[in-house]
This record gives C-alpha cells, structure tokens and sequence, in this order.
C-alpha cells in the first residue's frame, strides 16, 4: 500500500471497507451507504489534509428535503482505545482496517444493516444534539428530526420537536433562515407529510442512490 492515497490506493480502502461491512454499498471511493426509508446511513472514510491518513466517520443524511449531496449529519469519526479521535495511516491499512472497521461498527450511533426504528433513530438524533459538533447545529438537526417524525405520522412529535426549537438559542435558527422562515417550513412538512415522500423519490435520483442496499424504518 502507498503512503498517500492514491486513486487506487481509495479503490483498494473502499472495497476493504464494504468487505467488513456487507449491509453498506460503496457509493463513491471512500463512501459506503445504505438507505433506510427517507435516511441514508454510511461511513465516509475522510480523507486528511496531507493525503496521508483516512478518518472514518459515521454520518446520516435525511432525504426529505432538498439537497445538492449527501450531507455528513451526525458525523462522528472513529474513536480509539483512549477515547480521542482515530485515525488509519494509508501505509499501514492493510494491518489496521479490520480492527478499524470493528470499533466503527460497535461506536456507529445506529446498526449499518437491518431495519431501524424511528424512535432509535430520534434518540442518535438527541445523542448527537449533546455533543459539541450537535449543540452547534440544533436547528439543523432538529429539522431533520421534525420531518422524519412527521414521515412517520408523528404528527404530535413533531409539533413538540418545533416548539422546542423554537424556544431555543436564537443563533441555532438563524442557521436555518430565522423563526418565522423556520416555523412556516416545519408547519408545512407536518401538515402535508406526503411532501416528504415525493421529496425523498425525487433526491433518491438526484444523488443517485437507486443502487443502495435497502432496509425499512419502523413506526412502531
């Protein structure tokens, strides 16, 4: 293996990875995903500065609303033995990554394979929100949570979720427009919920994951 990361070099990581985690597909070199109803679940191997290092992450993106790529929600990078933040040496892939990839699948803050919950899901969503990285993106993510709520017919969570944002650090919302340009939206998902399906079909071609391996997300 070389010490940077090469073009091939990402090929022969990426595939490794899929080898360990079978329930993900790759999606693009160093990204491995899978769809859970309207949430797209994967590990981003990021790359570093130099080239010389990958740090995998766990992430989620919600597809219903709009966005131009696959965002990195709940992004959280492989933790070592200590606790602090890991990281794999390029050179070195070949003698860490099947220990890697297994500390990454008991630290992922939801399983990468089999059907998931929306209550599992919410409370990843509130694990996050406690981090430092979350409690800078309250809104944003509580936004995610208000929809995925509403797709799920959790009408009364929902609400609840907007209510309390709304009562919330102003700065948070000014990340997502403001209050009033917030609560219209969020008004809006939760009254018309079948907006959320047309909205996740549609982003299901734009980014182009028809090919994902797929697993539901339960109600109930």
């Amino acid at each position: 293996m070389p010490k940077t990361l090469t073009s091939g070099a990402e090929t022969q990581i990426t595939r490794d990875w899929q080898g360990e985690m079978p329930g993900l597909a790759i999606y693009r070199p160093r990204h491995l995903l899978r769809r859970v109803g309207p949430l797209v679940v994967g590990i981003c191997l990021d790359r570093d500065s130099v080239g010389d290092k990958y740090k995998p992450c766990f992430h989620v993106h919600c597809l219903g609303k709009a966005f131009p790529c696959v965002s990195l929600t709940l992004c959280t990078q492989l933790r070592a033995p200590s606790g602090g933040p890991d990281y794999v040496e390029v050179q070195w892939h070949e003698q860490k990554y099947k220990e890697a990839a297994a500390r990454m699948r008991e630290q992922s803050l939801l399983p990468l394979e089999g059907d998931l919950t929306i209550q599992s899901v919410l409370a990843a969503y509130s694990t996050h929100i406690a981090t430092p990285l979350g409690a800078r993106q309250v809104a944003v993510l509580r936004r995610d949570m208000i929809i995925l709520s509403a797709w799920a017919g959790e009408s009364a969570m929902a609400s609840s979720l907007l209510r309390e944002t709304l009562l919330g650090d102003p700065r948070s919302i000014q990340q997502v427009g403001g209050a009033v340009a917030f609560e219209t939206e969020c008004r809006q998902i939760i009254d018309q919920p079948a907006m959320i399906e047309q909205t996740v079909h549609a982003q299901i071609t734009a980014l182009g994951l028809t090919g994902l391996p797929q697993s539901r997300l339960l109600t109930r």
